[in-house]
């Protein structure tokens, strides 16, 4: 403070004696030097130099004080206690474990050289299918959100072919007196049913950047993320339309299969329009009639609902009371029946609209048994789709070379059944002739 002080005294001195001084020789103080007297210019000088003198001082000062307190900070954080984890490092674990961080980025290291011997080895020599494990729970968990029937249908994951037995009769039961005998019976299983995965391929084509980018700033799980998003939005529309109108013969079979040869294991209870009938014909009664063609036993749970496509939506909410102009699909707080279904329910069922459900049916007797369904209804705990273990990969570098571009070529295995068909009813065309 005093450096201070006297700095703003030789300040004031100083420019009293140059105003002095420009009053003496009429010139401005730059001057001073060529018109001031001996004795002017020393002393100007020696204020120079005394002003000089204490900024350093003063600077010097402040300089000490600004190392002080780093100093202070470094020994304030030097003396805080350290804290060691005993916890054991994260391992990226093996690249030869589909489950691990290392064989994540092996492959996709490998697919952005377009290395197919690398691939083929990985594919090969591990438990799985070559495709990291993460990439494959990202596309299956896309597939859910991203396919209607998927989202509606039970899914099991099975190793290989299977056949399943379906059971035909219950074993007895009766009301026996005291000492009484009932004669006992097993179930019986009449029906098999064969599941043999088939085989869906999606190909993703890639840019020679975008690989660049994704192994270069190590974004595996972005990586895996977007192709992943690419992966399930392709399959799911594939996937969707064999597990709704699937034939079963060499694919999938669909919840609203026609039938080439026979009438085994297809939904057929129900509601069969007119003939030539349009999907504007549906009626309240058409879908009261639908619903209560399932049993009871399987109406009661939650898994019960509608599968339509959206034109027979868009019908029904037309459908108007016979000589009103008052609709019978009415939003309310009671869903209960069919005049007061709210949206997201039809006759206190909930519905999930289906992009292959047919509007229209042109099939001729003689390609399928029965008509289109238009919209179905049943428990779908006995629609169940069966996924093969794994899936597996290939890159092509070399169609899109000119371009700079690769194709990744992702398959799964994948079939889908009627497991009960009394479960499910429908509304049909009637077959056209």
């Amino acid at each position: 403070m005093d450096n201070l002080n006297e700095l703003n005294n030789l300040t004031h001195n100083y420019r009293k004696e140059l105003e002095r001084i420009e009053k003496r020789t009429g010139s401005a103080a730059q001057f001073v030097t060529q018109k001031g007297s001996g004795s002017e210019i020393e002393m100007i000088e020696r204020m120079d130099a005394d002003m000089t003198k204490i900024e350093r001082s003063v600077q010097d000062i402040a300089q000490a004080k600004a190392q002080e307190s780093r100093l202070a900070a470094i020994e304030a954080r030097l003396s805080e206690p350290v804290y060691t984890s005993r916890a054991a490092a994260v391992s990226r674990g093996s690249d030869s474990d589909p489950n691990s961080t290392a064989y994540a980025e092996r492959w996709i290291k490998a697919t952005a050289r377009g290395d197919l011997a690398e691939l083929r080895v990985m594919t090969l020599s591990t438990t799985g299918a070559g495709v990291p494990t993460d990439l494959e729970r990202r596309i299956v968990a896309k597939l859910q959100q991203a396919s209607a029937l998927r989202s509606l249908a039970k899914i099991t994951t099975i190793d290989s072919k299977r056949t399943v037995a379906i059971e035909n009769a219950l074993p007895t039961s009766a009301l026996v007196a005291d000492s009484g005998a009932i004669t006992a019976a097993d179930a019986t299983f009449s029906t098999q049913i064969a599941v043999v995965p088939y085989k869906f391929v999606c190909a993703t084509t890639m840019t020679q950047e975008f690989i660049d980018d994704v192994v270069g700033t190590a974004g595996i799980g972005t990586g895996l993320d977007y192709i992943a998003q690419r992966c399930a939005s392709s399959l799911a529309l594939t996937l969707d339309q064999y597990y709704t109108v699937g034939t079963g013969l060499s694919e999938p079979q669909g919840i609203f299969d026609t039938g080439a040869a026979s009438l085994a294991g297809l939904v057929t209870q129900g509601v069969i329009l007119a003939e030539d009938a349009l999907i504007t014909a549906v009626t309240g009664d058409n879908i009261i009639d639908c619903v209560h063609a399932v049993p009871p036993q399987y109406r009661q749970s939650p898994r019960f609902k509608w599968l339509f496509s959206d034109t027979f939506l868009k019908t029904v909410r037309k459908i108007k009371v016979t000589g009103q102009n008052d609709y019978v699909w009415k939003p309310s707080e009671n869903y209960s029946d069919l005049t007061a279904g709210v949206p997201g329910f039809l006759y206190g069922v909930p519905y999930t609209i289906g992009k292959f459900v047919a509007d229209a049916d042109t099939t001729t007797t003689t390609s399928a048994i029965q008509g289109k369904a238009m919209a179905g209804v049943g428990h779908w705990d006995y629609f169940e789709i069966f996924d093969r273990t794994g899936m597996t990969s290939m890159i092509d570098p070399y169609s899109g070379a000119a371009n700079m571009t690769s194709t990744l070529y992702t398959y799964m295995r994948t079939d889908s059944r009627i497991m009960q068909p009394e479960a499910f009813a429908s509304i049909r065309f009637l077959n056209a002739s």
